[in-house]
């Protein structure tokens, strides 16, 4: 097989950047995708020239392997269906919703390579230089990690109703410590404060402890006015006994400033595809190594067993501020 039929499940805003995606791969057929709300469907399926299917039930059959992208606390079921037809599986991270919920997934999989979890940090490449030189020893022993991720507050509006500010963007950064150390990651504590939105924690900090020793904290939120020309601020430091690094993760080196009307924006360059979908991204890069895998059967690039290490983490970080971390 030197082609991988594949179709999206869930046409949000991630799904469209999956379809926006694989309807761009050479060694890809893009089935179609399978959505509940016929608009949306229609309008995705018309625009890429596929099928749409009104579930996930009907678009298998045509496919080896399904993207999914639908809601966090979505995850488990349709998985756990296209598991069991003998499909590939991409998973958005978060890979659940509960450690509880990553273990079912993994139960019901008869392939461990056949599920593969959506951490796009993985392929950043400034993320992959940064593990390389901490893995070649060039920091020395590790002292103490920062990380943070924070987003506007219009993007908690959409959500918060259904995440929090932990899982939405904390998942993120509690799979890049470990990928780029190498380290597993015990949270120690937490605190957040709850400013925005109805009930849960707007801006969270947590306390963390590596098992090689270092402390560290991660710094999450979605409280910066919108209208900041860059809507996401992201980055991580490592400082050790011999060198230190730090690594901007946030979009700032294309800054788009309209004459009339508008207001200045910093665009992705890194993360997302183009209007055409060409060139090379980090999605592309996941789904290449996806595809890639799928076809040569060959390990899966990131397994379950590494995204429920970060659903544990979170799941830690929630705990914490439910004990009385909130102020």
């Amino acid at each position: 097989m030197d082609r991988l039929r594949v179709g999206v499940l869930g046409v949000g805003v991630q799904g469209h950047l999956h379809s926006r995606t694989l309807a761009t791969m050479p060694n890809v057929d893009f089935v179609g995708v399978a959505e509940a709300n016929a608009e949306r469907r229609e309008k995705v399926a018309g625009e890429f020239g596929v099928r749409g299917f009104d579930t996930l039930s009907a678009m298998l059959p045509h496919v080896d392997a399904v993207s999914i992208c639908m809601p966090d606390h979505l995850h488990e079921a349709p998985a756990i269906e296209a598991l069991e037809a003998g499909k590939r599986v991409l998973l958005e991270k978060p890979m659940s919703i509960s450690t509880a919920s990553c273990d079912a997934i993994m139960a019901r999989c008869a392939d461990p390579d056949a599920l593969m979890i959506g951490h796009i940090l993985r392929f950043d490449p400034r993320v992959i230089r940064a593990r390389e030189l901490v893995a070649a020893g060039e920091l020395g022993d590790l002292w103490h990690v920062k990380v943070w991720r924070s987003t506007s507050q219009a993007v908690g509006v959409g959500i918060w109703d259904r995440t929090s500010v932990a899982w939405f963007l904390g998942v993120h950064d509690a799979d890049l410590i470990r990928f780029v150390t190498g380290q597993e990651v015990e949270v120690v504590g937490a605190i957040g404060r709850n400013v925005l939105s109805p009930a849960e924690a707007d801006i969270v900090h947590a306390l963390i402890r590596l098992d090689g020793g270092a402390v560290g904290t991660m710094e999450n939120g979605w409280t910066l006015p919108h209208s900041r020309p860059s809507r996401a601020d992201a980055g991580f430091r490592l400082i050790g006994s011999k060198a230190a690094i730090e690594v901007s993760l946030s979009h700032n080196d294309l800054l788009m400033v309209p004459r009339e009307g508008g207001s200045a924006v910093n665009m992705d360059t890194y993360f997302w595809p183009s209007r055409t979908g060409q060139g090379a991204y980090n999605l592309r890069t996941e789904l290449d190594a996806f595809v890639g895998a799928a076809l040569a059967k060959t390990p899966t690039p990131i397994s379950g067993q590494e995204g429920k290490a970060a659903i544990a983490i979170v799941e830690a970080i929630e705990q914490a501020l439910a004990a009385g971390g909130k102020a």
